[in-house]
């Protein structure tokens, strides 16, 4: 009888092991019992995906190492220059650069800096250069106007680098809302330019053609005071009166330093001063009601600098509140930027803050 108890226990005992051997969660209940084990299967297709593109990777450098073969045999392909570079720093060496110090790959292919190739395989057909011009008009401002030249952009790129991902070619399809802002955020133009080809604020007169296009332009009069014989902002800077770390355009304006004239053309007629004030009153905060003096700003600047494109020209249609401007809106696209700061010009728009000063 005990023999038979002793096999009993025995055998539950065993029976016990299996369990917990087989599920560990009957004793530790809650353990995380972490993902499974990758079957078999899965290491197979790893592998067959891994061999797959070094398989791929080797068939493109065969085909890169065939084309210049191919162009050596052939007699009329030295290496372009920047080909022989192995870092951008050296290639950066060979490249030519436009009036603000960018690349410019046009002037590179025309020189021979650069000589792009259609693909990998020496066979690959060339795409035909795309000679067409598209316009796009600023309303607010001709100075503004853009001219994109398909051409420049196709001899070396495919009509797929930017159709249809970039830019839609679909019939009846309302053109995009291309805006500086979009194109620094990495919109439309913005894909390339600023990150392979000149930045957008860079090189404006590139494509805004209402812009002088060099550096060095000078208008036709003499010039009329001292700072139009500046030939960088560091040396403008040092001849502008200064409030508060910021150019004090109006103390300019008054002391001669400036003489704002009405466009690139010297025959542009000069826009009268608009001696309007704006006030802008807080409900909440009464004391801080703001005075906009359009006179200030007419002296040295046109109406379409503002309107339409900040502001609209219709009573209660800008939400203007301090956050946006410290944000860049509103006020806040020139002050702080090219005119005094915001957080430290508070009596220069809050009249009643002035008051008590």
């Amino acid at each position: 009888m005990n023999r038979t108890r002793i096999k009993l226990t025995m055998a539950a005992a065993f029976a016990a092991m299996v369990l917990v051997a087989c599920n560990p969660s009957l004793i530790f209940d809650g353990a995380d019992k972490g993902p499974p084990p990758p079957t078999r299967k899965v290491h197979r297709d790893l592998e067959r995906e891994i061999q797959a593109l070094k398989r791929e990777l080797a068939a493109s450098q065969q085909a890169l190492e065939q084309a210049r073969n191919v162009a050596q045999a052939s007699g009329d392909a030295a290496p372009a220059p920047a080909e022989l570079a192995t870092t951008w720093t050296e290639a950066a060496e060979v490249l030519p650069t436009d009036y603000a110090g960018q690349t410019d790959w046009v002037l590179a292919f025309e020189t021979g800096a650069v000589a792009p190739s259609p693909g990998f395989d020496p066979e690959t057909p060339a795409q035909a250069v795309f000679d067409f011009n598209v316009q796009f008009a600023n309303a607010a401002d001709p100075t503004f106007h853009v001219t994109y030249s398909h051409a420049p952009h196709t001899q070396w790129l495919s009509c797929k680098n930017c159709h249809p991902a970039v830019f839609s070619l679909e019939r009846g399809a309302e053109p995009p809302a291309i805006t500086m802002a979009s194109i620094k955020a990495g919109e439309y133009c913005g894909v390339c330019h600023g990150t392979v080809a000149f930045a957008a604020d860079e090189a404006c007169a590139r494509c805004h053609d209402g812009l002088p296009s060099q550096a060095g332009w000078r208008a036709s009069e003499e010039p009329r005071a001292p700072i139009e014989d500046a030939r960088t902002w560091t040396e403008a800077e040092q001849l502008l009166p200064v409030t508060q770390g910021m150019p004090d355009w109006a103390k300019a304006l008054a002391d001669g330093v400036i003489v704002p004239r009405a466009g690139i053309d010297p025959g542009t007629p000069r826009q009268p001063v608009l001696p309007i004030n704006v006030e802008l009153v807080p409900e909440a905060s009464p004391a801080f009601k703001a005075v906009f003096s359009h006179a200030s700003h007419t002296a040295v600047l046109s109406c379409a600098s503002c309107h339409p494109g900040i502001f609209e020209m219709r009573a209660g249609a800008d939400p203007i509140s301090m956050p946006k401007i410290y944000a860049g809106e509103y006020c806040g696209r020139c002050h702080g930027k090219v005119a005094f700061a915001v957080a430290t010009g508070c009596p220069r728009c809050h009249s009643l803050l002035a008051a008590g000063q």
